[in-house]
C-alpha cells in the first residue's frame, strides 16, 4: 500500500497568530489551536485532555498555555503538562507556512 500525500488546507494567516493568545481553527471536524512559539508557529489539539475545555479560550504566558477551565498549564515547546497535574501532553500537529498562510494537513498529522 502506498501512502498518499496529505492534502494541505489554509486555516489562518500568519499575522492572525499573536504571541499572547491561541487561535482556534477547525480542520477535519477537529478543534486545533495555533500558537506562537520561539521558532515560529505550532499547532496543538484544541481540547484540554482534562475535561474537554476549549483551549482556544486559554492564555499564553511565558511559553506556557493555560487552560481556561481549570488552569492546567501546558509547555508550548512540547505540549507537556506542568506541575500539579497528571495529564498527557497535548498532541502537536504538522503545519506548513506558505505565502503568509498557515496550512494544516487534512486530516491533521500528529508529530512528536
Amino acid at each position: 500500500m502506498v501512502d498518499e500525500e496529505p492534502v494541505w488546507r489554509e486555516v489562518a494567516k500568519v499575522a492572525e497568530v499573536t504571541e499572547n493568545a491561541p487561535v482556534e481553527v477547525g480542520i477535519d471536524n477537529m478543534a486545533v489551536i495555533l500558537v506562537r512559539v520561539r521558532d515560529g508557529i505550532a499547532a496543538y489539539q484544541g481540547i484540554c485532555p482534562h475535561q474537554s475545555a476549549r483551549l482556544g479560550g486559554g492564555t499564553v504566558i511565558d511559553g506556557w498555555l493555560r487552560c481556561p477551565q481549570h488552569r492546567a498549564m501546558f509547555r508550548l515547546a512540547d505540549g507537556v503538562c506542568g506541575d500539579g497535574w497528571e495529564l498527557p501532553p497535548l498532541r502537536r500537529y504538522a503545519l506548513r507556512i506558505e505565502a503568509g498562510a498557515v496550512l494544516l494537513s487534512d486530516p491533521p498529522t500528529i508529530i512528536d
